[in-house]
Formats: C-alpha cells, sequence, structure tokens
C-alpha cells in the first residue's frame, strides 16, 4: 500500500472521527438545550403559577372588601328604613289625637303616684290639660297631683317627677323602648 493510500485512510478515518465527535458534541448540545429549555419552562411555570396565586389572592382579597362595603351599604340603608318608621310611627302618633291622648292616660296609669307632677310639652300642655287633670282625678283618684304650668322641651309625652325620682314618659322613650323591644321582629317584617 502506498502512504498516499495510508494518507487517504488516516484522513478518511480522522474525517469520520471528527463527523462522529461532531455528532456526539451535537447530540449533547441538543440534550443540554433540551435540558436548559426543561428548565427556563419549568421556572417559567412556577414564576407563572406563583403570579397566578398572587393575582388569585389579590382578587379574593378586593372582592371580600367589596363584599363587605356592599354589606355594610346594605346594613346602613336597612337602619335608615328602620330610623324612618320609627319617626313616622312618631309623627302618626302625634297626628291621632285619640290614640296619643290614650297613649298618655296609658303612660300615667303605669307611672303616676300621688305627690307627683306632670310635665308637659307646650302643645300638650294647651290640648290636652284639662283632659289629663280630669283622667287623674276621676279614673286614677289621685288628688295630690298637678300639671305643671311650665311647658318642657321634649317632642311629646310627658314627665312624672316626685321629690324621689323622675319617669321619662316623653313620646322619644317611649318609642326608643317600643323600637328595643320589637326592632329585631320589625326588622324580620321588613326585610324578610
Amino acid at each position: 500500500m502506498g502512504i498516499e493510500k495510508v494518507k487517504d485512510l488516516i484522513i478518511d478515518s480522522a474525517k469520520k472521527k471528527a463527523d462522529e465527535m461532531i455528532e456526539a458534541a451535537k447530540i449533547e448540545l441538543e440534550n443540554e438545550l433540551k435540558e436548559f429549555e426543561k428548565t427556563l419552562n419549568e421556572e417559567y411555570e412556577i414564576k407563572l403559577n406563583k403570579a397566578k396565586k398572587e393575582i388569585d389572592e389579590e382578587i379574593a382579597r378586593e372582592k371580600t372588601v367589596e363584599i363587605s362595603k356592599i354589606e355594610k351599604e346594605k346594613l346602613l340603608r336597612k337602619k335608615k328604613i328602620l330610623e324612618e318608621f320609627f319617626e313616622k310611627l312618631k309623627g302618626e302618633l302625634l297626628k291621632d289625637e285619640k290614640s296619643y291622648l290614650k297613649l298618655l292616660f296609658n303612660a300615667l296609669k303605669n307611672d303616676l303616684v300621688d305627690y307627683a307632677t306632670i310635665y308637659l310639652n307646650e302643645n300638650d300642655l294647651k290640648k290636652f290639660r284639662k283632659e289629663i287633670e280630669k283622667f287623674v282625678a276621676h279614673e286614677l283618684k289621685l288628688k295630690n297631683v298637678k300639671v305643671a304650668d311650665s311647658p318642657i322641651d321634649i317632642d311629646g309625652g310627658l314627665i312624672i317627677k316626685t321629690e324621689s325620682y323622675e319617669v321619662d314618659d316623653s313620646l322619644d322613650s317611649i318609642i326608643n323602648a317600643f323600637r328595643e323591644e320589637k326592632e329585631i321582629e320589625i326588622a324580620k317584617e321588613i326585610f324578610g
């Protein structure tokens, strides 16, 4: 065999070896690239999931805050409606003189004692003084009770004073007591 042929064999063998090395390097590089892509995708998924979780948590927080605001607004509206209801009740009581006078008489029946003074607002003092004095004398048979000549500053109802105590039977107090007793029941009736 000639030198040329040996040389060609060596060159062919070297080319073959080089091609194998290049192919092995390509495969190794492709595997490293795939591994790098896999790692990159995994990191991306982790970051994406973390970001999604943070967004979902923020949405849940915002939703909770908004629901709380809506619930608070509903409660405030319900409270306003109840306030209006009790104000209207007060107005209706004052409008219906017969029922209002009956309310005054019931307060006197329940709380008036001998040697007491009954205080009324200016309007009631003018309108109902004589009827109250008659009721006290004839119905309750109390002789030492008087109706004060000077009015007091209440919307309606009356105040009973003795030397040792005072009973607040003003319309506001009566309605507040009724409200405390019946507000839940009334709210259920109104709001279901």
